[in-house]
């Protein structure tokens, strides 16, 4: 029986079941005919109503170096987990990165896009709402338009939806809606660092799949995040709902969450459920739980469950050492048996005992 504890993740920027980044395919240019760039109007109250990616970017320690926040952001680049041995580069720890970097790229597209669509003067500002659009690039078959209201101070709902271009406003399709409470109104947001606040969005790429020009992504996710200050942790889930596995072409589900402290090192908690086990079609639910110190070292605990395994568990553990030594496996074992992943000594691992995800 083969057990994929390990597995091979892509990232992808399209076709994987957490790598939904295509909204971008929406075709959302924004020359001149916008009404120009810049941001000579009343419109900064509404810009710090939405979320920007920044906002939920999940950090994961990405070599000795890594200490801005871009650089984060790339850490996920990893796109393929072969077996490590003693003193290599660890599986686990490169599975910690690929799926937060594949989280990460769900909603980079949509909330970079919203992002730039935000930096041109809206089409209209009143005294609580402020809207983009509606606008269409000229070869283009969608047209789109993001509304921002303000529900009390400091708090925000927005909607970024498409229809067909050419048909009535009542065939608007939101692909993205959210509220986002920004922790200190009136402050200002500088450059590309998160802002501090709290809020929760959905995106809905089965509503962008009826719109002229799509891409292939279906299912929904919903994100909720916290970030109060530069000090208090960051706290952010999602949940992937009817999302396209790469692997088997299902629909499936899937749950992340994540947390971290500046200075404090984080954690993060996954589980999906899939045909993990090819002997029958029944589907395993598998569950990640890594956490990490700011130095990198940290360590995963990985547990398959159901399906093919009946009332049996299958479990992986593995810790690594710090990014300045190359994030290397000093310890890994496994409840089923495989001996060529066995070394190492559990007095090696930063965080002891074994503490698996729990949703």
């Amino acid at each position: 029986m083969s057990i994929a504890l390990f597995p091979k993740i892509s990232t992808r920027t399209r076709g994987s079941a957490l790598v939904p980044g295509g909204v971008l395919i929406l075709a959302i240019g924004l020359p001149s005919a916008v009404g120009g760039c810049g941001k000579a109007d009343d419109a900064d109250l509404f810009r710090e109503g939405v979320p920007y990616h920044e906002d939920v970017a999940m950090v994961v320690p990405g070599g000795a170096t890594t200490t801005t926040q871009q650089q984060a952001l790339t850490a996920g680049a990893v796109t393929e987990v072969r077996a490590a041995l003693l003193g290599q580069l660890a599986d686990s720890y490169k599975l910690t990165r690929d799926i937060t970097g594949m989280v990460n790229d769900a909603t980079a597209s949509v909330l970079t896009l919203v992002k730039t669509i935000t930096e041109f003067p809206p089409s209209s500002v009143a005294a609580d709402v402020a809207v983009w659009g509606p606008y269409s690039e000229p070869l283009r078959q969608n047209t789109w338009r993001l509304t921002v209201n303000r529900v009390s101070a400091g708090a925000f709902d927005y909607v970024f939806d498409a229809k067909p271009r050419g048909t009535a406003d009542s065939m608007f399709l939101s692909v993205l809606s959210g509220h986002h409470t920004v922790a200190n109104p009136g402050a200002h947001r500088r450059a590309n660092l998160p802002a501090y606040g709290h809020g929760d969005f959905t995106l809905d790429w089965d509503a962008a799949q009826k719109l002229p020009e799509h891409d292939d992504n279906v299912g929904k996710a919903t994100f909720t995040y916290s970030r109060p200050s530069p000090i208090d942790e960051v706290t952010i889930s999602a949940r992937f709902t009817q999302v396209r596995d790469e692997d088997t072409g299902m629909l499936i589900d899937a749950q992340y969450a994540y947390g971290a402290t500046l200075g404090m090192g984080g954690n993060f908690s996954f589980t999906l459920s899939k045909d993990a086990i090819a002997t029958t079609a029944a589907l395993e639910t598998m569950t990640v739980r890594s956490r990490w110190q700011e130095n990198g070292a940290g360590r995963a605990d990985i547990k398959v469950v159901g399906g093919d395994l009946g009332a049996t568990e299958a479990t992986a553990n593995e810790c690594w050492g710090t990014g300045d030594l190359g994030f290397r496996s000093v310890y890994q074992t496994n409840s089923y048996g495989d001996p060529a992943k066995m070394w190492g000594q559990q007095t090696e691992c930063v965080f002891s005992p074994a503490d698996y995800a729990m949703f």
